[in-house]
């Protein structure tokens, strides 16, 4: 596989979509991840460029490594980003954290970081599974709101 392949598949309508914002050491194990999940996704380099991509592509989820592009937890700049994004925005994403300072599904500091899930790295092998369980519980916590809002004509 060459490395535009990683980088860009090409979305049509209907695929759940996702955006990588690791480094490599964890990219080759979420990419195999969102395969078996049925997943399309695109990577990032760089703060910039996850950013960037953001604002032209609606994600069902994304994944964000907490010392993505040099940064810290603090200074993360696309977390600080889609963090700050309107809520009508956001839930229509999965927003995922993955650092070494964070217990697997701790639903509190998952809600601290303002994402759904937050898993530690040392967990990254059982990731298929942790994903998963809460893309289910996601998409059935904001069907009837995504619902509505189609018999709406929005989104």
């Amino acid at each position: 596989m060459n490395s535009t392949e990683t980088k860009m598949d090409f979305f049509e309508i209907g695929d759940t979509t996702s955006l990588i914002c690791t480094d490599s050491s964890l990219g080759d194990v979420i990419r195999s991840t969102l395969r078996e999940l049925h997943f399309k996704f695109h990577t990032a380099d760089s703060a910039d460029q996850a950013i960037e991509r953001t604002r032209y592509t609606s994600y069902d989820m994304i994944i964000i490594q907490e010392n993505f592009a040099g940064a810290t937890l603090k200074s993360n700049t696309v977390l600080n980003y889609v963090s700050a994004l309107p809520m009508a925005e956001r839930r229509y994403s999965m927003m995922v954290l993955i650092g070494e300072s964070f217990k697997t599904l701790d639903a509190m500091q998952a809600f601290t970081h303002s994402v759904q899930l937050v898993v530690n790295v040392e967990d990254i092998l059982n990731l298929t599974a942790i994903l998963k369980k809460t893309w289910a519980e996601f998409e059935s916590l904001y069907k009837t709101y995504k619902d509505v809002f189609a018999g709406l004509g929005e989104k």
